[in-house]
């Protein structure tokens, strides 16, 4: 089940063909190098919008959201077994 963080963190990426690709993020000063992007979806929270990154680090499941108005990057959750 996913555990909820709501945390800020940052992120590293680069852009190909015009889409962003998170490529490490910090938390808690740790550094975790993403392995595979799962699902990118976007979302809307009223009006404002947000893309949602699933990733892999280290065989964990994380979820990064990019507030496509502020620009601030949050880790909402951690999948925990």
């Amino acid at each position: 089940m996913f555990q909820r963080i709501d945390e800020t963190v940052s992120v590293i990426g680069i852009y190909e063909h015009a889409h962003f690709i998170p490529k490490k993020f910090r938390w808690r000063d740790r550094v975790y190098l993403i392995q595979e992007i799962t699902l990118v979806s976007d979302i809307r929270d009223g009006l404002i919008k947000k893309r949602m990154y699933s990733v892999l680090c280290n065989k964990t499941l994380y979820r990064l959201l990019f507030n496509r108005e502020t620009e601030d990057w949050k880790l909402e959750e951690v999948w925990v077994e």
